[in-house]
């Protein structure tokens, strides 16, 4: 390689570096204060949770049955997943997912972020993924048709949808 060619590499990835930098800025800026997470299941937007208050509302869907909220004051909650079906071990460490037999995914809200805590897929990438707050690191579970997107520029009446089961 020639000089002039790791010049233009090293330039062009210091700007791809400050782009990134500029947009996490731009998002913080822009942000309301409130920061939710809306989580879609096949495509179809099934609940949205504040990550600060764990204030949750689940929307009116065919998958609605399938959502458990009973440890949300704990920030956790329980999702459907399309190859989430094997709760051995998952029943092993959580006694509560055992006793409500909970078929699904295992969400974490804590210190502002969300994470997927247990959920099966190959190699279990989606549980893999780093706990975000950000709207420019979604966590996609793709295995399970899963979409975790963050928001932060809602407004308190935004948080409440027209169609909502709770």
């Amino acid at each position: 390689m020639k000089k002039t060619d790791i010049i233009i590499i090293f330039s062009i990835l210091v700007i791809g570096i400050l782009s990134l930098i500029g947009f996490q800025v731009l998002e913080n800026q822009n942000s309301t204060g409130n920061t939710y997470a809306k989580i879609s299941y096949q495509n179809i937007l099934i609940l949205m949770i504040d990550l600060d208050t764990y204030e949750y509302q689940i929307y009116n869907t065919v998958y609605a049955s399938q959502i458990d909220v009973g440890r949300a004051d704990e920030g956790i909650f329980y999702v459907p997943g399309t190859v989430t079906t094997d709760m051995t071990a998952l029943y092993e460490e959580d006694s509560y997912a055992a006793e409500n037999e909970i078929v699904g995914i295992k969400l974490l809200v804590a210190d502002g972020k969300i994470s997927v805590v247990y959920q099966e897929s190959p190699k279990d990438l989606c549980q893999l993924q780093a706990p975000t707050n950000s709207h420019l690191t979604p966590i996609v579970c793709l295995p399970n048709e899963l979409v975790i997107d963050i928001y932060t520029n809602l407004t308190s009446d935004e948080f409440v949808p027209d169609a909502i089961l709770e």
